[in-house]
């Protein structure tokens, strides 16, 4: 604000000082002007009384007579410089001093001269100095008003403009402090109002991500809590006494130690993912050695549910990813659909080639996604059916694995769905050249 201030005072200043300089200036230039036609006609006059009488006698009269005309002191001397005549009647007769004033005119022609005309100064009469001295007043005046507007304007908007800053710095600091419930009115639409909108979606994001911070730490206690409980209960059993160590307890044991080293990799791949140190090695593959691979490492649970798996490429499409992560996609996204759809049920995925990138859709039977509840399925340990354990809806990471998997790969992926028409998963992968 002081900064501002400073600037108007400045520029206004420096308009109303050039005002003034230029106001005298011309206010002079035009007087002169006027000036100097009055001492052009008193010239002519005594020129013309010279002529009429021949001498300069008596010329003391006419010049008593129109002085009061001429504001300053008139001399008129002789071609040899002796004073003829003057206003004041003080110099007469005497030699005339040329530093005394300003010769003004030649009575009479250039070669053989009457006489001189000399002013004694030319200054500013009264009227004409109160004259301008009223326009420069009025100049010093509207600057002085101009000024003081200006800096009621600039406290004014400033302080609307520092309100709202202010309402946002003591926002920041509550959520630094660890309180995310903060939020600011939003009262402009200018570049305030758009950092009040954006602090308040930024807030809002914290919100969901502390949210989304306390479901995870909550559901990965919950997931390691199930198979470390019959774990636990299994070995207690034994060391006690009451179980022996046959071939189905470690069957069993060995099911939860499984589910616990998957959890613990998703959770890893996911980790690495979300922090861009996923490593991957891609290379030229045919996106149908990719599928084959993925179809072989599912078959014995699309058996279970006598589920059929439809492939339907556009021929020889090569991909360039790295296959072991396209297919723990795969995996996944077809975990999903062989637990949602329906027994006897199809899965089908399909393919197609846009400019450099391959748009694969997988597609289940099964009762579909409710909408709201689709924006939501890439979210972490999210589960449609809350009901559904690991051991029938998975951990609730491996839509969040696959979409990660994805944008590392720089491609896209999306769900669509209908309720009772199933679901279909589309993601992009980059076609390889050749």
């Amino acid at each position: 604000m002081v900064g501002f201030i400073l600037v108007v005072s400045l520029t206004i200043g420096t308009v109303g000082f050039i005002a003034t300089r230029t106001t005298r200036r011309e206010f002079d230039r035009y007087i002169s002007q006027d000036k100097a036609l009055k001492y052009q006609r008193l010239a002519l006059t005594l020129s013309s009384y010279y002529e009429e009488t021949g001498s300069w006698q008596g010329v003391q009269n006419l010049i008593d007579k129109i002085k009061q005309t001429y504001n300053t002191q008139i001399v008129l001397t002789n071609p040899k410089g002796t004073v003829i005549t003057d206003s004041s009647g003080q110099l007469t007769g005497e030699s005339f001093n040329k530093e005394f004033g300003l010769k003004i005119a030649t009575i009479g022609e250039r070669n053989n001269p009457f006489g001189f005309l000399y002013l004694k100064d030319r200054k500013r009469s009264e009227i004409e100095n109160v004259f301008l001295s009223s326009v420069n007043n009025s100049i010093i005046m509207a600057a002085v008003v101009s000024v003081l507007a200006a800096i009621a304007l600039i406290f004014y908007y400033s302080r609307k403009t520092l309100n709202p800053i202010k309402e946002l710095t003591t926002a920041a600091e509550r959520i630094k402090e660890g309180h995310l419930n903060q939020e600011v009115k939003v009262k402009t639409r200018d570049e305030v109002g758009t950092l009040a909108s954006a602090f308040n979606s930024m807030a809002q994001e914290l919100r969901k991500q502390e949210r989304l911070r306390k479901n995870m730490v909550s559901d990965v206690a919950h997931e390691l809590r199930s198979p470390l409980t019959k774990s636990h209960g299994y070995l207690e059993a034994i060391k006690e006494g009451r179980m022996e160590p046959d071939q189905e307890i470690i069957e069993a044991l060995y099911r939860n130690s499984k589910a616990l080293k998957k959890l613990v990799d998703d959770l890893n791949d996911l980790t690495r993912a979300e922090a861009g140190q996923l490593d991957l090695e891609r290379k030229p593959i045919l996106l149908e050695d990719v599928i084959e691979s993925t179809r072989e490492s599912i078959q014995f649970m699309l058996n279970e549910k006598d589920l059929e798996l439809k492939v339907d490429l556009p021929g020889d499409v090569l991909v360039y990813v790295d296959p072991d992560r396209i297919q723990q996609v795969l995996r996944n996204l077809l975990d999903n659909a062989i637990a949602y759809s329906k027994q006897g049920g199809t899965i089908r995925i399909t393919a197609r080639t846009q400019k450099d990138q391959v748009e694969l859709r997988v597609k289940d039977n099964g009762e579909g996604i409710p909408k709201s509840d689709l924006p939501n399925i890439f979210d972490r340990f999210y589960r449609v059916d809350r009901s559904r354990s690991r051991e029938t809806g998975g951990s609730g990471l491996g839509l969040t694995i696959a979409r990660e998997i994805i944008e590392a790969h720089g491609g896209e992926i999306e769900a669509e769905s209908e309720k009772g028409k199933g679901t279909r998963l589309i993601f992009t992968l980059p076609q390889a050249d050749g």
